[in-house]
């Protein structure tokens, strides 16, 4: 007999349909019942609710995987993920019926936690997370912009290192099912918490009992466990600002080093005026140069920092062009001469801030850029 006291309906037009709780069934998504579940959070990242993590949001937080089995220390991780804030989402799952499900799990992921902040700082994480996906046959990049829209990739990384330096993280508990002692841990360390946040996720599957065919669509309820009215508010990580024209403006006249404000003005008038800026929705003020290809080629700063481009994929005539931009920026002193742009998966600081450039090489600067931005 089916439980009748946990199951969902299926509205018919004259019938409701009951479908009761089934075990996470072994060859769902995996070998073994853990590995079905681990693997449904790796090819479903919606699956994490992100409505439920942050209710009364109007974008609340969706996810990217970064990596399955994330090194940390002597141990890994089983996913870590993250959210279109930048923030880090380690997620353990244990079965009700692994003995771990218990209290240890708990002090696994906080210790998994500990260590990340100190451990995955200085471009760790992304390093991780580019193996991962290359393996996969996959560029991280694109998989972040198809599911995030138009970042500043290089502002979107310092954001995730400044959260991670801050201790902004978000541990998950994924389970087909929380112990009750699991559950009351769970919701009293997420109220104790300012920063961090701790979270049980409950992944119950409803289908009927008599069908064994694993093609047979089931349904998948997702609960959080742990999220209250008084943790919402102390926990918010700062949203990503969308950064236009003026509001840039607005960003730079309020910085103090003279030099960075007037250099930063006026490359901006100077992309406005020539059309060739791009916005950049990042936690800090930041703008880029759109490339013929129509992509991000550069990006600029507010501490003066100027980061390039190097995936072929962003210019018109790819790797060619690219190598030509190069050879140019070289010629200004501008990259290393041993650099080898084809070994640069994303991007690349310049050597020299913008400050650093005079008034004859900021100048020489956006003449070589004009040749490579525009129409």
């Amino acid at each position: 007999m089916p439980d009748r006291s946990d199951e969902i309906f299926l509205l018919g037009t004259d019938s409701l349909r009951p479908l009761p709780a089934r075990p996470m069934r072994i060859g769902l998504f995996g070998k073994t019942l853990e590995d079905a579940l681990q693997s449904l959070l790796q090819n479903y990242p919606q699956i994490i609710p992100g409505k439920q993590i942050d209710p009364v949001s109007e974008e609340p937080p969706r996810f990217v995987l970064l990596r399955r089995e994330m090194p940390i220390g002597g141990w890994s991780l089983d996913h870590l993920y993250v959210d279109q804030r930048a923030t880090l989402t380690l997620v353990e799952t244990k079965l009700i019926q692994n003995p771990e499900s218990r209290r240890e799990v708990i002090g696994q992921i906080i210790e998994y936690a500990a260590n990340a902040v100190e451990l995955w700082e200085i471009g760790r994480t992304r390093q991780y997370a580019v193996e991962f996906w290359s393996n996969q046959g996959k560029n991280l990049d694109e998989v972040l912009l198809a599911e995030f829209g138009d970042l500043e990739i290089e502002a979107f990384w310092n954001t995730v290192e400044a959260n991670l330096k801050a201790g902004r993280i978000r541990m998950i508990i994924a389970s087909d099912e929380l112990r009750p002692e699991v559950r009351r841990m769970i919701e009293y360390l997420n109220t104790e918490m300012k920063n961090a946040e701790i979270l049980g996720l409950e992944i119950k599957c409803y289908g009927d009992e008599n069908v064994s065919d694993e093609n047979t669509p089931v349904v998948l309820v997702p609960r959080l466990v742990g999220k209250t009215n008084t943790t919402s508010s102390s926990q918010q990580t700062p949203s990503l600002t969308l950064w236009l024209p003026e509001r840039l403006r607005a960003a730079y006249q309020q910085l103090t080093d003279e030099r960075l404000r007037e250099r930063l003005l006026t490359v901006l008038n100077w992309a406005m005026s020539n059309k060739f800026f791009m916005e950049a929705r990042a936690q800090f003020p930041g703008f880029g140069l759109q490339g013929k290809n129509k992509s991000r080629i550069i990006s600029f700063f507010s501490n003066g920092v100027l980061s390039v481009y190097l995936n072929e994929k962003c210019y018109l005539d790819g790797a060619e062009e690219r190598d030509r931009l190069c050879d140019d920026l070289k010629k200004l002193g501008l990259l290393n001469e041993d650099l080898d742009p084809k070994t640069v998966v994303s991007n690349r600081n310049l050597t020299r801030k913008i400050t650093e450039l005079t008034e004859e090489d900021l100048q020489k600067f956006c003449e070589l850029y004009s040749k490579y931005c525009g129409k």
